[in-house]
């Protein structure tokens, strides 16, 4: 890990003569062996990235950012016992956040590019609770939340994909900017973290709630498809 980590530093401080690319796209996250067996749902969300490639070498680097829903519950309450007659929403979700270094060797030329990855960084588990305005999937307009529970665990992992040329062309400042089909697989080994799944809020008729937690390694394997643009 700490090679890796390192590769990722001195690739950011070369940067300055780097090629930049922004890496846009939706994820999958597909829970794995313990972590299946404690979920058994499949998480989807979104995730962004920016990589450095070294000028002259097979190289980039950079980092990334992913989260992903992997349980979710909506319901329609009464404001209060007091005021029945003004109902909320309350939207309870489950997920996954993923921060990580990422190393790349990559095919530099061609409208095929195949890469393979090597990735470290933690995974952020948390379930938030929400309350908004009846009409909204989630409330934009004041509502409350809540964290409900979290934890994180490192992660480590790698994975491959392919780069295939869209489009190229000149902005207007006239520089080149290139656009490609970005689609890769990753397996992410992540540690022991303590969550909350679907269904383990526990609400009694009091008005107070208990947690229910699991408690596993959060592997995940990772489908990717979306957009890299190179400037």
């Amino acid at each position: 890990m700490r090679p890796l980590l390192a590769t990722a530093l001195l690739g950011l401080a070369l940067s300055a003569t780097a090629q930049p690319s922004l890496s846009v796209g939706g994820l999958a996250a597909v829970p794995q062996g313990e972590f299946s067996n404690a979920l058994g749902s499949v998480g989807g969300g979104l995730s962004l990235g920016l990589m450095y490639t070294i000028p002259g070498t097979p190289l980039a680097v950079g980092a990334e950012g992913g989260v992903a829903i992997y349980g979710y519950e909506r319901r329609t309450v009464p404001l209060s016992l007091t005021i029945p007659d003004v109902r909320v929403g309350v939207t309870t979700s489950n997920n996954v956040a993923h921060g990580l270094a990422v190393v790349r060797l990559q095919v530099p030329r061609g409208p095929v590019r195949p890469y393979v990855d090597g990735v470290a960084g933690v995974g952020y588990l948390f379930t938030e609770t929400s309350v908004g305005d009846d009409d909204y999937y989630y409330d934009d307009h004041g509502g409350f939340s809540t964290t409900n529970y979290d934890d994180v665990a490192f992660v480590v992992g790698g994975g491959a994909g392919v780069l295939t040329h869209l489009y190229e062309g000149v902005d207007d400042d006239g520089d080149r900017v290139s656009v490609a089909l970005d689609v890769r697989l990753r397996y992410l080994s992540g540690g022991r973290a303590t969550y909350l799944g679907r269904g383990d809020i526990i609400r009694y008729t009091d008005g107070t709630i208990g947690l229910d937690p699991r408690r596993s390694r959060t592997d995940v394997l990772v489908p990717h498809l979306g957009v890299q643009i190179t400037f």
